[in-house]
């Protein structure tokens, strides 16, 4: 009798264990993150206003936002990216710009942050290590190719050739194998791609008639590298996709539209080729396979080369850039699904590309008309528009347990010039020119590596840089000239009317009044260094002994941040000139247009609340906190409480 007892208490107990494993199965949350590069916080709050943005008013009313969002200086993507992903400064991030001097090289190499390895662990692989599954899409800072990333990692590849449009010329078709019916004799034609590290590929077209009229109306194209390959044929006009082997047993891909004045082919006909891209996909085993299987070849983020030129419309690049997101998009929600990792985190540029390219708001921007800035806010908001499908996209694939961030790295300024801080530099006998106008680092005692509105000033120091000639006991005394050089920067600018000089008297925590055509603005002054050690934001830089060597690290001797208006130009002929893009950002993040977005969404998150201002720096440990992970000792933010309370 106890036996019996003694097998039914251990049968309800394992029954017990089963129910209990089930219910933690179906209870499982997942935390959901997207960033959209340069979403204001302004904008984004307009456009929800004015109903452009059903999606993320959705996000709104069933969660929580944040007064706005401030990043880390520079207000750059890939930092803010870093902070986003270790809620860390770049002090310890390593990430101090999009670009910035490479160590151990001469002094105009310079280092991709993109390319480059955090120095702490990101989320995606410090929660892996704690034992939870994680995802990153396109993720700045998840690249496989410096170190394992996440358990599912995909990331921007090499692009292996630019995009170009050329004319084809057909003439009959010969030696195809199982070729497709054709009312018309087939016909063909060929182009060539240079691919990078490699020779040219030759790609066949085939022309097929399938319309039985009696007329010669070719109207499907068959592209491929080998003429006993079927390929789905196009319609002519219509958008067709092929994959190329660019070295053995690495295959990349493109786009192409194909368009005939007739359809004849007597005149022949003019193909667009998107640039021949692709992805690094990591993951376990057969996983690259079923990705490339089911969507195809990682896309060309957009072309704006393509569109400049008048090879592809405005509708079409637009096509081109949402081709882009939504295959990250459902390529993200395709792993949530299939994989369900605990955490998942992708990313999308195009808000942040339009606005470099269209943010025409000011004035004193070059070419600004009202009809002009009418036109390219269309462009903008096209941009937020195609976000806001990427979160109505998101929202359907969640559970009911899960959580949803919206973020983004930073917002962005209008710019209308362009300051070169390496002219300072040469002005000032700090920097010095060959007889080729090229910068002779064997000669220059520092240089500046501008990226947005920041920019970074390394002084080229013996025994730190592979050809440095200041001495380390005159590291001080050199830092000190470059300061004294941007506070004495006199400036000429012409706007259609009198030249407008201004001296920068005071560099830091100034404000000076200036007029552009009657314009006044009451702003920082133009540049902004850091003066002392103790006030650096990212390193601590000691005084030198004389036989010393500073700290490795990434970041310049002085840092540059740009005034409101201004980018960071990388010539070395002019003070102020022309800027090339109308958007910018890099400044100091707490200014309004460069405040970045948060906002959030799960099952013990309010529904329509308003928290108070955040910093990109909470992200991460408030992701810990929902995951029940412990927080990293480098991680300098804190959990967002008020999210949950």
């Amino acid at each position: 009798m106890t036996t019996r007892i003694f097998k039914f208490i251990t049968f309800i107990i394992f029954l017990s264990g089963i129910c209990a494993t089930t219910a933690n199965a179906e209870n499982k949350s997942q935390v959901v993150l997207i960033s959209f590069d340069g979403m204001r916080n302004d904008l984004t709050r307009n456009y929800v206003k004015d109903g452009k943005l059903p999606n993320i008013e959705h996000v709104i009313k069933n969660g929580t936002m944040a007064k706005y969002s401030t990043t880390v200086r520079p207000s750059l993507t890939a930092p803010s990216h870093a902070a986003i992903a270790t809620g860390a400064t770049p002090l310890k991030t390593s990430i101090v710009s999009n670009v910035w001097q490479q160590k151990d090289s001469a002094m105009t190499n310079q280092k991709d942050a993109f390319m480059s390895e955090l120095e702490v662990d990101p989320l995606w692989v410090s929660a892996r290590k704690q034992g939870k599954t994680t995802a990153t899409v396109a993720f700045a800072g998840a690249n496989p190719a410096v170190g394992k990333q996440a358990d599912f990692t995909i990331y921007y590849g090499d692009t292996w050739s630019p995009s170009k449009q050329e004319k084809l010329h057909f003439q009959e078709a010969s030696g195809w194998s199982r070729p497709p019916e054709s009312y018309s004799p087939l016909k063909e034609a060929s182009f060539h791609i240079k691919v990078k590290d490699g020779k040219n590929q030759k790609v066949h077209v085939l022309a097929v008639d399938s319309t039985n009229d009696q007329e010669k109306n070719y109207d499907l194209f068959m592209v491929t590298d080998q003429k006993t390959e079927r390929n789905n044929p196009v319609i002519s006009n219509g958008w067709g996709s092929m994959e190329l082997e660019v070295q053995e047993n690495s295959n990349a891909g493109f786009w192409f539209k194909i368009t005939a004045e007739d359809q004849s082919l007597d005149n022949g006909a003019v193909i667009y080729q998107s640039a021949v891209t692709s992805g690094l996909i990591d993951g376990p085993k057969g996983f690259s396979e079923q990705i490339r299987g089911k969507f195809g070849f990682f896309p060309p983020q957009e072309d704006d080369r393509a569109l400049e030129k008048g090879w592809i419309s405005r509708k079409e690049y637009e096509q081109i850039s949402e081709r882009f997101a939504n295959w990250v998009t459902d390529v993200s929600l395709f792993i949530k699904n299939e994989y369900e990792p605990d955490l998942l985190m992708f990313y999308a540029p195009q808000i942040d590309h339009q606005e470099h390219k269209y943010l025409l708001t000011d004035p004193r921007q070059p070419g600004f008309t009202k009809n002009e800035s009418k036109k390219n806010a269309e462009y903008i908001r096209w941009a937020y528009k195609t976000a806001d499908k990427t979160v109505g996209k998101t929202v359907k694939a969640l559970d009911e347990n899960d959580y949803l961030f919206i973020v983004s790295d930073h917002g962005m300024e209008p710019a209308h010039s362009a300051i070169e801080p390496n002219k300072v530099l040469k002005d000032n006998n700090l920097l010095v020119l060959d007889s080729a106008g090229k910068i002779d680092y064997k000669k220059s005692k520092a240089i500046a590596i501008p990226s947005g509105s920041a920019a970074h000033v390394y002084i080229n120091l013996k025994s730190r840089e592979k050809y440095g000639i200041v001495p380390p006991e005159k590291y001080e005394e050199i830092r000190s000239e470059i300061i004294q050089a941007f506070k004495g920067v006199e400036v000429d600018r012409n706007e259609n009317g009198p030249v407008i000089k201004y001296h920068l008297k005071e560099i830091w925590n100034s404000t000076i009044n200036l007029s552009f055509n009657g314009l006044k603005e009451n702003t920082e002054s133009l540049y902004g260094y850091l003066t002392n050690a103790k006030e650096h934001p990212y390193q601590e830089i000691k005084k030198i002994p004389q036989q010393g060597n500073l700290k490795e690290r990434n970041a310049g001797d002085v840092l540059l941040m740009a005034a409101p208006g201004y980018i960071m130009g990388k010539g070395v002929s002019n003070i102020v000139k022309t800027t090339p893009e109308l958007g910018t950002h890099g400044g100091d993040p707490g200014r309004e247009k460069l405040k970045a977005v948060f906002m959030a969404m799960g099952p013990d998150i309010s529904n329509g609340k308003q928290i108070g201002s955040v910093s990109t720096l909470d992200i991460a440990p408030t992701i810990y906190n929902l995951l029940r992970l412990e927080t990293p000792s480098y991680v300098e933010g804190k959990n967002i409480e008020e999210l949950t309370e």
